[in-house]
């Protein structure tokens, strides 16, 4: 299996960006543009400013940054660098392998959900009539530089949004920091310095896995917990990614136990730790509806769907379920 090595790196202060920035070549910072009106300033780059919405993650947006591009003499020489979110990473990366074939490009995620998965591990993807990642490829940055210090202007939405992905790493693979986390975030405010270790551990929990997966052929696939249920919800509701990756553990969880394979102590754990921390936890469409668009989840082959279940609290498993059994599984899940 092929193998890769992240660079990920970790700032604690918003001032040493300036010393992971190119200085032998052009560089273009395409940034999110409220990201811009408060931080533009700490990158002295020709900049692109995006409004950051799944709408914008499309092909139409590729062709309209690739153009700017070109107007502004980027060639195989230069260096874009992603300032913002996971739209923003997944837009730039995209365009960053496939601008004449591939050029040089860097994260730099401003939200706790970019920090923790978005803008770790290599993915880039634009939606596609609003089916979510179905063109893009995988190809790891050049480093993906980490600072807290952009967390202190996220409204709390944006927080939540980023603790369900934390929660996910945890369950799949570390049982102690999921409690530990719990305990810190529970007793205090959602504030940078309390999240600080904790975004560390998580980001290198998932550059691990990716390290020894980064095609998502096996146990990568662990990180989709909860994904192929959010990535219906988000097409057919006005759900964020965040929320509906809360609702999808949730409804993974609830499978697992339908299952057998998970206690159902421990979903109920699950499920009122998620509600403690003002996570969403039920489904706002029915189940039966969501069938046809999990069957067109990257997920899926020829006529079986490879879901994440949950057969403890750090321990996740690939179960591959057929396609003609989906609909009954999710009967009485919610």
């Amino acid at each position: 299996m092929e193998r890769c090595v992240l660079n990920l790196n970790y700032c604690a202060d918003i001032d040493c960006i300036d010393s992971f920035i190119p200085r032998d070549c052009l560089v273009v910072t395409i940034i999110d543009a409220k990201i811009a009106e408060i931080y533009g300033k700490y990158f002295p780059t020709p900049q692109i400013r995006v409004v950051a919405s799944e709408n914008n993650k499309s092909l139409q947006s590729v062709e309209s940054i690739s153009l700017q591009l070109l107007e502004m003499g980027v060639d195989r020489s230069s260096f874009l660098l992603a300032v913002g979110g996971g739209v923003i990473s997944d837009l730039v990366g995209f365009i960053g392998s496939i601008y004449m074939r591939g050029i040089k490009f860097a994260y730099v995620p401003t939200t706790l959900l970019a920090q923790v998965d978005a803008a770790v591990g290599g993915k880039t993807a634009v939606n596609l009539s609003g089916f979510k990642n179905i063109l893009g490829v995988v190809n790891q940055p050049a480093f993906t530089l980490i600072c807290p210090e952009f967390l202190n202007s996220l409204p709390k939405n944006e927080m939540l949004a980023g603790l369900s992905e934390m929660l996910k790493t945890f369950i799949i693979a570390d049982r102690d920091n999921y409690f530990n986390f719990l305990g810190e975030v529970r007793s205090r405010q959602l504030e940078a310095k309390i999240l600080w270790p904790f975004i560390k551990k998580c980001s290198s929990i998932k550059a691990s896995i990716v390290e020894q997966d980064p095609f998502d052929n096996g146990v990568r696939k662990l990180l989709n917990l909860g994904h192929t249920f959010a990535h219906a919800l988000e097409k057919i509701t006005q759900l964020h990614h965040g929320e509906a990756v809360s609702i999808g553990i949730i409804l993974a969880s609830k499978l697992s136990v339908k299952l057998s394979l998970l206690q159902s102590d421990e979903e109920l754990t699950i499920e009122s730790d998620f509600k403690d921390l003002g996570l969403p936890v039920a489904s706002p469409v029915k189940l039966s509806s969501l069938t046809d668009v999990m069957l067109k989840d990257k997920k899926k082959t020829g006529g079986n769907l490879d879901l994440i279940l949950i057969e403890s609290i750090g321990k996740a498993i690939i179960y591959s379920i057929n396609v003609k059994d989906l609909e009954g599984l999710l009967n009485d899940l919610s």
